[in-house]
C-alpha cells in the first residue's frame, strides 16, 4: 500500500472511530451528575416516583420514546400548574412566559446544550434497540443535568452501570415491585370469542387482523370494541384508549396491537393474546419474551377496579409460550447503540470525494467504524434505502443526512415516493405547501382500504412537519 494510501486509510479510520463516544460531550463530562436508575415491572411505579422528582425542579426535561408519551407529560404537568413545553419532531408547543421549567420531549429530540436540574429518560432498556438505541446512549452521555432518573426494566442495570462506571460516575439503583396482583391462567380461552368479556384487552399483531377480530367479537358477544395499533396517531389512540376507560361510553373491550404495551393509560382487567407470533418484516416468529412480559403487564391497574390482572391466550398453545415467557428470568442488556453525528459523516465524506453515493459512503463507515466492546453501530439499513432513492437528487452532505434520517417507512412505497419528491422540490427551492401534497377534506371511512388511505396521509402531513422542524439544516427553505 502507498505512504498516501495508508494516510488516507489511517485518517479514515480515525474518523469513523466511535469508541469513546464519552468524549462527545464534553460539558456533560464537567459536570458531577448523580444518576438514579428506577427499575421495576409495568405498574411498578417506577417512572411515577420520578416524575415526582421532575414536577418539583427548577428545571427539567421528559424524554421519552413516543410522542403519545411526552404528550401525556405536557398534559399531567400543565393540568398541575407547572409549565412545561412540547418538542417533538413533528410539533412544538412553546409557552408564553418568561419562565418555562420544563420540557417534554421525544428522546431523539432531547436538548443537549443547557444545563438542567433534573432529566428523566424512560424505557432505558431501548438504550439497545438496533435501530433507535443510540437516541438513549446520547441522552445517558450528553444531557446536562444534576440529576438524572433512568426508567426502565431490570434487564438494563449492568449496561447502565458499566456505562457509568467509564464515565466515573455512580449509579443508585431503585427497585420497585408491581404495585397490582397479576394472574396467568392455567386455561386458555379454546379459541371460543364468546368468552372475550367486558375488561378484556384482546392483543394481535397486525391491522387486518385486528378489524377482523373486533368484526368477530362485536358479532359473537354484543359488545363494542375499541382499537389500538402503530399506525394510528397518537391523538387517535389516546381517543380510543379514553373511550375504553370510560364506563360510560359503550366500548367494553379493547382490541389492540404491541402498541399498547407503552404509552397508554389503560384499565384493562385482562390481556388475551389471539396470538403471539408476529411478522418482523422478514420472517413470521414468537413474540420476544420482554415484548409479552410488557404487554402483559399491562393488565390490572393499581388504585382501580381492575386492580388484579389477567393474562390468557386464546389458544392453548399460544398460552403454554405465554407461561413459559412470564416466569422466564430478564436476559441482562449487553451493549448500547450508537449513531455517528451528521458532522462526523460529512467529514468522513470529504476524505473520500470520489465515493459520489450517499448509500455507498454510508457503507463504508459501517465497514471501517470501530466502536467499544459495549457499544454497536445502530442499523444503518433504512438510512441507506432513503439514501439511494434520493441519489439523483442535488443536495449537500448534510442535506442528504437530515433526509435520510427522517421518519420514513421504507417497505411503503408510497412514502418513498413522497420523500423523493420533497427532497427535489427542497434541492430546487420550490415551497411546498402542505395542502399540494394531501388533501385535507377526509372522509370517514368505509372500509380498511379508506382507512389505509387516512393513515398515509398522516404519515405524509408527520413527515411534512418533521422536515420542516429540522432548523439544523433545512431552515433556509420555504416549507409553505
Amino acid at each position: 500500500m502507498e505512504e498516501q494510501d495508508k494516510e488516507k486509510y489511517h485518517s479514515l479510520k480515525q474518523l469513523s472511530d466511535l469508541s469513546f463516544p464519552a468524549e462527545w460531550h464534553p460539558s456533560a463530562r464537567a459536570m458531577q451528575r448523580k444518576i438514579i436508575l428506577h427499575v421495576g415491572p409495568t405498574n411498578s411505579g417506577k417512572t411515577y416516583n420520578a416524575l415526582q422528582k421532575l414536577e418539583k425542579a427548577e428545571s427539567g426535561i421528559y424524554c421519552g420514546p413516543l410522542r403519545l408519551l411526552a404528550h401525556e407529560i405536557f398534559d399531567r404537568m400543565n393540568n398541575k400548574s407547572i409549565p412545561c413545553n412540547l418538542v417533538t419532531g413533528e410539533e412544538r408547543r412553546t409557552l408564553l412566559g418568561d419562565h418555562v421549567p420544563l420540557t417534554a420531549s421525544t428522546i431523539e429530540m432531547a436538548n443537549l446544550n443547557t444545563p438542567l436540574d433534573v432529566a428523566v429518560i424512560d424505557e432505558i432498556q431501548m438504550i439497545s434497540d438496533q435501530q433507535r438505541g443510540w437516541a438513549w446512549t446520547q441522552a445517558l452521555l450528553g444531557l446536562q443535568a444534576k440529576e438524572i432518573h433512568l426508567c426502565g426494566e431490570a434487564s438494563a442495570v449492568k449496561l447502565v452501570k458499566s456505562i457509568c462506571a467509564s464515565l466515573n460516575e455512580d449509579v443508585e439503583v431503585r427497585e420497585y415491585n408491581r404495585l397490582s396482583k397479576l394472574v396467568v391462567a392455567n386455561e386458555s380461552l379454546n379459541g371460543d370469542i364468546k368468552k372475550i368479556r367486558k375488561g378484556d384487552c384482546v392483543v394481535t399483531f397486525s391491522r387486518k387482523a385486528i378489524f377482523g377480530l373486533k368484526h368477530e367479537i362485536e358479532t359473537a358477544t354484543g359488545l363494542r370494541c375499541a382499537v389500538v395499533y402503530g399506525a394510528l396517531p397518537p391523538e387517535t389512540r389516546a381517543m380510543q384508549a379514553k373511550l375504553f376507560n370510560d364506563p360510560n361510553s359503550g366500548y367494553d373491550v379493547l382490541v389492540a396491537s404491541d402498541a399498547v404495551g407503552m404509552g397508554l393509560n389503560l384499565n384493562i382487567r385482562r390481556i388475551v393474546f389471539e396470538t403471539v407470533r408476529k411478522y418482523d418484516g422478514k420472517d413470521i416468529g414468537y413474540v420476544p419474551i420482554p415484548q409479552i412480559k410488557q404487554i402483559a403487564g399491562r393488565a390490572g391497574r393499581y388504585g382501580f377496579e381492575n386492580s388484579v390482572g389477567e393474562v390468557t391466550a386464546l389458544e392453548s398453545q399460544d398460552l403454554r409460550y405465554v407461561q413459559k415467557a412470564m416466569v422466564t428470568p430478564s436476559i441482562e442488556l449487553e451493549v448500547a447503540g450508537l449513531q455517528p453525528t451528521m458532522e462526523m459523516v460529512e467529514q468522513f465524506a470529504h476524505q473520500l470525494p470520489d465515493i459520489k453515493q450517499f448509500e455507498k459512503l454510508l457503507e463504508k463507515f459501517e465497514d471501517l467504524a470501530r466502536v467499544d466492546g459495549q457499544f454497536f453501530l445502530c442499523n444503518f439499513d433504512t438510512q441507506k434505502a432513503i439514501a439511494k432513492s434520493i441519489e439523483h437528487v442535488d443536495l449537500t452532505i448534510p442535506e442528504r443526512f437530515i433526509f435520510a434520517t427522517s421518519p420514513v417507512n421504507i417497505s411503503d412505497p408510497k412514502l418513498v415516493t413522497i420523500i423523493k419528491m420533497f427532497a427535489k422540490h427542497y434541492s430546487e427551492r420550490k415551497p411546498i405547501s402542505l395542502n399540494s401534497v394531501v388533501s385535507l377534506d377526509v372522509k370517514v371511512p368505509e372500509d380498511t382500504l379508506g382507512l389505509s388511505h387516512i393513515e398515509l396521509k398522516h404519515r405524509i402531513i408527520m413527515l411534512y412537519l418533521w422536515l420542516r422542524y429540522d432548523s439544523m439544516v433545512l431552515h433556509t427553505y420555504t416549507w409553505g
